[in-house]
């Protein structure tokens, strides 16, 4: 019985991650927008391709969103999949 515990404990150890693996270069921070009423920003971002956001709750971040995109690049932020509030088209 001590014998597998030890042995699973130690498989746990070999296949876990170690520290967080930082994103790099391969994000994209594309807008920010702003819902008045309910006083929350979301920040749309793309990664690798795909359309993540981050819903900052009292807009904290809004001043401060270098701060922000250090942290998703850290990969100590929250991200959710997809946006929920589409960025208008950029013009060139």
């Amino acid at each position: 019985m001590n014998y597998t515990v030890v042995l699973s404990l130690l498989l746990i150890t070999l296949v876990s991650p170690g520290a967080p693996d930082y994103q790099g270069e391969n994000i994209e921070f594309v807008c920010l927008k702003t819902h008045k009423a309910t006083n929350t920003c979301h920040f749309n971002f793309i990664v690798d391709g795909a359309k993540f956001r981050h819903v900052d709750m009292g807009c904290k971040f809004s001043k401060k969103k270098e701060e922000l995109i250090k942290k998703v690049k850290e990969g100590t932020a929250a991200l959710a999949r997809d946006w929920k509030i589409d960025c208008p088209e950029r013009k060139e």
